[in-house]
């Protein structure tokens, strides 16, 4: 169970970096007046992240 939860756990710090970097594009993009184009990435992988942290507290009950 430990190896589930620390895969999880390492999944979820992919999606936050990866979120970051396309909140960081989307930021440079609205300041220099353009369309940002990540929201509904950042959305669809902030769901991800959701998902994952239920799974982890599931996993962690049944510990």
């Amino acid at each position: 169970m430990d190896q589930r939860l620390d895969a999880l756990t390492n999944r979820a710090g992919e999606l936050e970096a990866e979120i970051a970097v396309l909140v960081d594009q989307d930021v440079v993009a609205v300041m220099t007046g353009t369309e940002p184009a990540n929201s509904d990435k950042i959305l669809r992988l902030t769901q991800d992240i959701n998902i994952i942290n239920n799974a982890r507290e599931r996993l962690r009950a049944t510990d």
